[in-house]
């Protein structure tokens, strides 16, 4: 009679423990399979003086169909080409927007403050809690600054 009060404990004891296994094999990777340069970049910079000043340095986090958007808006030197990359570590995310211009040349820039935007698309991820950290390379100062960093909830709402 003890083993049958038994066998029901053990057999939820077993579910329980698959299931935690199955939490840990949870896929972390985030696929990131574009990013979007625009405000300022690749634009033709003759007739402009500065963007409006109003405009602030912009990070936003949503989920559209889908799709996690990873917008960013800087506010820099009119003319800079800039590259990203994207990288993860575990539940880690590290965004780099890396100014290009040779600074000893110095011919890559304007005269104007401009508004840059960077949407990075990942059209996978785990509705889980990440760390992020976006770094902007600036040959300019001699060590990269940190636009951001913090945690990111991407759990569906």
């Amino acid at each position: 009679m003890k083993n049958a009060i038994y066998l029901p404990v053990l057999a939820a004891l077993c579910i329980i423990m698959i299931q935690c296994e199955k939490d840990k094999k949870e896929d972390l990777t985030v696929s990131h399979f574009n990013t979007i340069l625009g405000g300022c970049n690749n634009q033709d910079f003759s007739d402009l003086k500065s963007t409006p000043e109003d405009q602030n340095d912009t990070l936003q986090f949503y989920i559209r169909n889908d799709t996690l958007n990873v917008f960013v808006g800087i506010n820099y030197v009119c003319c800079a080409p800039f590259v990203t990359e994207f990288s993860q570590s575990a539940d880690s995310l590290f965004f780099t927007i890396s100014d290009t211009c040779q600074i000893a040349t110095h011919n890559c820039y304007c005269k104007c403050m401009c508004y840059y935007t960077f949407d990075f698309l990942f059209d996978s991820f785990a509705k889980k809690t990440y760390f992020f950290r976006i770094i902007i390379n600036d040959p300019q100062q001699a060590e990269p600054v940190i636009f951001s960093q913090g945690t990111v909830d991407l759990v569906y709402k």
